[in-house]
């Protein structure tokens, strides 16, 4: 009789803290994974090119060679196992270069060890997609075109809301809702969930304020037209796309309009309205340096 044992995942966890390495690799294992380990660069590189990895757990700064020169050497390299980049340098430069060279996602160190095998059921489960393009990378203004699937959506406000760490959380938190909202929309109405169509991202940053612009392919919309979403309603019947909303069988909510209008201090949309400006002014005590702006 053939053999019916699944095959597992292989992957790859390379770091020079050897806790680190050790203690999400027996995780991995005991989630069902085949694993193997890295020390330091170079090893996670000759790894990678001897033998066939699903995924690879990438520190950045160990010795001999650099996380993101090995994430730069794997796109340009044959075998292109998807990428998860884990440390404790939350700098912009690093997590734009990050972006650039493809990381799949980014785990922040220290993280709950339930995060890793979290993260590599997601990436291990997700579709192959259209890549991201980075189309600026300086620190106040990123500019992205996105695949429009919910999965790239999720992994770019992940990255996007770290950039934004020096903000205090409670309105980070905020920015990061109204965010998610405005890309959701765009990637499920506008560009209809197809991968093949892009949104177009754009993340800018000056001492005193924080602006995304979103572009979606979509034709546009009415907020008149919206009889599903609170926004579109009176002010004396605010819930009436409620029963609107069970009548054609849409997923209860409809607020997030009304909430992001309530989060932005402006929210701009172009005459089609498949263009949309968020602005959040910012106090000077959670202003950037100034010469990041320059």
């Amino acid at each position: 009789m053939p053999d019916e044992t699944p095959t597992r995942h292989r992957v790859l966890v390379a770091d020079d803290d050897a806790a680190t390495r050790h203690g999400v690799s027996r995780l991995l294992e005991n989630a069902g994974f085949e694993v193997s380990e890295a020390g330091d660069g170079i090893a996670a590189l000759n790894a990678i090119q001897e033998k066939q990895f699903d995924l690879v757990f990438l520190d950045i700064w160990m010795p001999h060679l650099s996380g993101l020169d090995v994430l730069a050497r794997i796109r340009a390299g044959t075998s292109r196992p998807k990428v998860i980049v884990m440390t404790s340098d939350d700098t912009s430069e690093t997590l734009l270069r990050a972006v650039k060279e493809q990381a799949y996602d980014y785990l922040s160190k220290p993280f709950p060890p339930r995060k890793a095998v979290e993260a590599a059921e997601r990436a291990l489960s997700a579709n192959q997609e259209p890549a991201i393009e980075v189309l600026s990378a300086r620190p106040h203004w990123v500019e992205l075109l996105i695949p429009c699937t919910h999965e790239a959506a999720r992994r770019i406000e992940t990255f996007v809301m770290k950039l934004e760490a020096d903000i205090p959380d409670d309105t980070r938190e905020t920015i990061a809702s109204c965010f998610r909202e405005l890309l959701t929309n765009a990637v499920e109405w506008g560009g209809q969930l197809d991968p093949n169509r892009k949104v177009r991202v754009a993340s800018v940053r000056s001492p005193r304020m924080l602006m995304f612009r979103i572009a979606d392919p979509g034709p546009g919309f009415s907020f008149e037209g919206l009889s599903h979403a609170a926004v579109g309603q009176p002010e004396s019947e605010p819930t009436a796309h409620m029963s609107i909303r069970e009548e054609r069988g849409i997923r209860p909510g409809g607020f997030g309009i009304l909430m992001t209008k309530a989060g932005a201090d402006e929210l701009l949309y172009n005459e089609a309205q498949n263009e949309v400006m968020f602005v959040k002014y910012l106090d000077n005590a959670q202003a950037m340096p100034a010469e990041e702006a320059e």
